[in-house]
C-alpha cells in the first residue's frame, strides 16, 4: 500500500492543464453575449477560479475589476504568477484565498458573479442559493453545471455519475432549481465536445502517462480513477456535458 497523498497525485495533474475543467475562451465569451454590456468598472466575483482560465477571459472580455477566489494556494499561485507576468493591475484584479462555501464579501457587492466548473462542490441548488446574496439586485450570475443531455442516459454513465454526482439533473431541472432560488433564466449554452477535450482531456492524458512513468504504482488507482472519467466521456458521447447557466437575480 502506498502511503502517497492522492490530493498530491491530483494537483499534480490540474496544476499541468491549461484549464482546471471543460471550458473554451469562445464559451466564456459566448455566455457574456447573453448578458447585458458589462460595464466599466463592473465589480465580478469569479468563484472557484482555479489557475485562473475564466478569469483572464473575463479581463480580456470585459472591462471590470475582477476579484479571483480558490481555497488552494498552489492555483492562486499560478494566476498571480501569470498576472504578474501580464502586467495585471490591482485596478483590474484581486485574487483571494477563500472557501466558496463561507466567502468574506458583503451583500450586493457585486454587479456579476462567475463560476466555470465549480458549484457541482456545493451541489447546484444549493450554490446558486449561497451565492445569490452577494449580486446586487438585478445582478447576474454565469455558472457551469455537469448536466444530463438525455433523459434516459446509459447505464455506464449514470452508474458513474450516480457515484460521482448523485445530484446532477437536466437541463430543466436545473432551470426550476434556479428558479427556486430566486432567479430568472436568461439562458443556457451546452458546452461542445471540444470544451471537454482541447485543454482538458486531451492534456490530461499526456500528464497522465508522464505521471504513470515518474510515480509508478504508488499513484497508479488515483490515475486510474481519473482516466475512467476520460474514457467515459470518450464512450458515452451527447449524454452529458457542462452548461452555462446564465441568470437574473429577481427581486
Amino acid at each position: 500500500m502506498s502511503d502517497l497523498d492522492p490530493f498530491k497525485v491530483f494537483l499534480d495533474v490540474q496544476l499541468a492543464l491549461p484549464r482546471n475543467g471543460p471550458g473554451s475562451a469562445a464559451s466564456t465569451a459566448k455566455a457574456l453575449s447573453m448578458l447585458p454590456e458589462v460595464t466599466e468598472g463592473a465589480r465580478i466575483l469569479d468563484i472557484g477560479c482555479g489557475q485562473g482560465a475564466s478569469t483572464f477571459d473575463l479581463l480580456r472580455l470585459t472591462k471590470g475589476h475582477i476579484t479571483a477566489v480558490d481555497l488552494y494556494e498552489p492555483f492562486l499561485e499560478k494566476l498571480n504568477a501569470r498576472a504578474e507576468r501580464e502586467g495585471v493591475s490591482e485596478e483590474r484584479l484581486v485574487v483571494k484565498r477563500g472557501d466558496m462555501e463561507a466567502l468574506p464579501f458583503h451583500d450586493g457587492e457585486f454587479d456579476l458573479v462567475w463560476s466555470e466548473g465549480a458549484i457541482y462542490l456545493l451541489g447546484f441548488a444549493r450554490g446558486l442559493k449561497l451565492w445569490r446574496r452577494f449580486l446586487k439586485p438585478g445582478g447576474y450570475m454565469a455558472v457551469t453545471e455537469c448536466t444530463w443531455l438525455k433523459d434516459e442516459p446509459s447505464a455506464a454513465a449514470k452508474a458513474f455519475w450516480d457515484a460521482a454526482y448523485p445530484g446532477m439533473g437536466t437541463a430543466a431541472e436545473n432551470c426550476a432549481a434556479a428558479e427556486r432560488a430566486g432567479y430568472e433564466v436568461a439562458g443556457t449554452y451546452v458546452l461542445p465536445p471540444e470544451d471537454w477535450w482541447t485543454d482538458y482531456y486531451t492534456p490530461m492524458r499526456a500528464r497522465i502517462a508522464a505521471m504513470r512513468a515518474t510515480y509508478g504504482e504508488a499513484a497508479r488507482d488515483v490515475l486510474d480513477e481519473v482516466e475512467t472519467e476520460i474514457v467515459l466521456f470518450e464512450n458515452n458521447p451527447g449524454q452529458y456535458s457542462y452548461v452555462f447557466y446564465v441568470l437574473r437575480r429577481k427581486d
